[in-house]
């Protein structure tokens, strides 16, 4: 009887959701990780062999999905407000004391880092660097987006602040006519990327903009709002298969890139963008019309807890992965030890790098990102009753 309960029936909680975040951070990380330590990930199961090879080398396309979830997960508690935010400046607020914590340590510890490597604290190129990461506008240059000295991942944040700031101007026209917005954000994004690709010597500084992205929110927020105005409809057990397809079509939009040459590569993830948002959206809408009990086994405690901790493993596993490295550990001879020293070292630097990220993202997520987020919602609390 619970598995034809509405879509939306008594719960705020959205497995899914979650599942998608783990696999895209997990298949990020895992690129990240590879770039250093070059371990094949092939492997034999009852004699049978897997190569995981192009999907790892192109994991780094899932940050899109990522972007896709935020649209969803931020228009999904609008869509029955008509896409109205009661309360804008709480709404920014909130995104503040969600975000700003964490980042802000790993720009300073990042900054740390590059101060202890000799560079002098007045260095003009440094402070640029800190100034653009502190604005979120790092990514409007090379010298501190794709070469910044501080925390490469920290792009990624820099473009959900910029939509977070108009956001609340999308989810209202979103609410009053879906279609035409829609519509709206995805030519926005097409033309965006057709004017990129027509200056393709500078396709790395201009690939990962918001306007060359909105298509990805856009589909995120449509997801919701299907999924939302079919809120009363019975919960089947065909949806489920054509989840799992649709995530098995955004792992094979990965697989089948085989393009050589960072310009082809990037050209590539120009053109596959939206489909790869589509696979991901459709899979958000059929597991929103799945049957609950799905919810209660992949909405699990573990999925949870590493749902949680994952914000702070993206901004750190890049940055720990380039020091382990770079302070020989574990220990290596020759000055490229991916080449030289063997899939042992291999094997034992990408679990070392995977081990550190996840327990120090969760002791970030607990002993900092939660505690100053509730301490910041209470100053504003008690700010607001004076």
């Amino acid at each position: 009887m619970r598995d034809s309960l509405p879509v939306n029936a008594g719960r705020r909680y959205f497995a899914a959701a979650d599942v998608l975040r783990i696999l895209c951070i997990f298949t990020v990380a895992w690129f990240h990780i590879w770039q250093q330590s070059w371990l094949d990930p092939s492997f034999r199961i009852a004699g049978h062999y897997f190569d995981l090879q192009r999907i790892v080398r192109r994991g780094y396309m899932l940050v899109d999905l990522t972007l896709m979830l935020t649209g969803f997960l931020l228009y999904r508690p609008l869509v029955r407000a008509g896409g109205r935010i009661a309360d804008v400046k709480g709404f920014y607020y909130r995104r503040l004391c969600r975000i700003l914590p964490c980042y802000l340590l790993a720009v300073l510890v990042a900054a740390a880092f590059v101060l202890a490597r000799g560079r002098a604290v007045g260095s003009a190129p440094l402070w640029r660097d800190l100034l653009t990461h502190l604005t979120f506008t790092h990514t409007f240059s090379m010298d501190t987006y794709y070469w910044t000295s501080l925390n490469a991942a920290l792009w990624t944040v820099a473009v959900e602040m910029q939509f977070y700031l108009v956001f609340p101007l999308l989810a209202r026209a979103f609410g009053k006519r879906p279609a035409l917005t829609f519509s709206l954000m995805t030519l926005a994004a097409l033309v965006s990327r057709a004017l990129v690709a027509l200056r393709a010597h500078e396709l790395s500084l201009w690939l990962n903009q918001l306007p060359c992205m909105l298509d990805l929110y856009a589909l995120g927020m449509l997801a919701a709002h299907l999924l939302e105005k079919r809120a009363d409809a019975p919960r089947r057990w065909v949806f489920f298969p054509l989840a799992l397809l649709a995530l098995f079509g955004a792992f094979a939009v990965l697989w089948r890139q085989n393009a050589a040459g960072d310009a082809e590569i990037k050209m590539a993830q120009l053109l596959w963008r939206l489909p790869l948002g589509v696979c991901g959206a459709a899979f958000l809408y059929f597991s929103g019309r799945a049957p609950e009990r799905l919810d209660r086994v992949f909405g699990n405690r573990a999925v949870r807890f590493l749902s949680a901790i994952s914000y702070n493993f993206y901004i750190w596993h890049q940055f720990l992965a380039v020091k382990l490295k770079e302070f020989h550990i574990p220990a290596y001879v020759s000055e490229f030890p991916q080449m030289s020293e063997g899939r042992a070292w291999q094997t034992k630097y990408t679990l070392l790098c995977f081990a550190a990220a996840f327990l120090l993202s969760a002791a970030l997520t607990y002993l900092v990102e939660k505690p100053a987020g509730r301490a910041l919602l209470r100053l504003r609390a008690r700010k607001e009753k004076v």
